[in-house]
């Protein structure tokens, strides 16, 4: 069969990524005096903004938001723009580029034996393709992949044209990812199989109704019983 994995938050931990990087950024703005609960929620609504234009992940979003937010707070509070600040947050924004992305436990095995088993694994991944190569570098995960694809936004149509470079058809195909929006009913458009990961948290906005069930694990190693292959576990 052909089976097309995700990367982020599938194979390897992005979210908390993210997660952390907002952490450091409202730490630092509390040290400014920008302290108040509506800090988040400020560079949520900035993020959101700029995604939902793209109608997709755009890695410019992220340090985009943490700059808008500061500039927000300095005209609310009519303090002075500290354009050493300001670059500096931009910076810890951008600084998600080459973070340390751990691998999703079982990643390396689940890889191994669906190979093994004579499945044709490839990875279509959304976003920047620099920082994308960045992650799948870092974890050495070429080897495992027929082919790797960068996109800006993963549609139906995409997924078509991996089946028919692979020559493979929808009822041999099964798309492996954890996000509803991007992943699941895409690869359901198109009459394809798919998974659901939930092997850790993900971002809210790719989280859309369903008219059709699929498999959802949580853990990877809960894949392989799907393609008959033994959980050494």
């Amino acid at each position: 069969m052909l089976l097309i994995f995700d990367l982020d938050d599938t194979l390897i931990y992005t979210h908390q990524v993210f997660v952390e990087l907002t952490e450091q950024f409202l730490q630092q703005m509390a040290a400014l005096g920008f302290d108040d609960d509506n800090v988040y929620y400020t560079l949520d609504a900035f993020d959101r903004e700029a995604i939902e234009q793209a109608d997709a992940y755009v890695p410019w979003a992220f340090p985009q938001a943490m700059r808008k937010t500061y500039e927000f707070y300095c005209e609310r509070c009519y303090k002075p723009l500290d354009e050493e600040q300001l670059a500096a947050f931009e910076e810890l924004g951008n600084s998600f580029r080459e973070a340390d992305y751990p691998l999703v436990d079982g990643a390396r095995l689940v890889l191994d034996l669906l190979a093994e088993a004579g499945h044709k694994l490839v990875l279509l991944t959304q976003g920047g393709y620099d920082e994308q190569k960045y992650k799948v570098e870092l974890h050495n995960l070429n080897e495992y992949f027929a082919e790797i694809i960068v996109v800006d936004k993963k549609t139906p149509a995409v997924y078509q044209n991996i089946m028919q470079r692979h020559a493979f058809a929808p009822s041999q195909t099964v798309v492996i990812g954890n996000s509803l929006k991007s992943e699941i009913a895409p690869a359901l458009a198109v009459g394809a199989a798919a998974v659901l990961v939930r092997v850790c948290q993900g971002w809210d906005f790719e989280n859309i109704e369903l008219t059709q069930r699929v498999p959802v694990v949580h853990k990877l190693v809960e894949l392989l019983p799907l393609f008959q292959i033994a959980n050494p576990e």
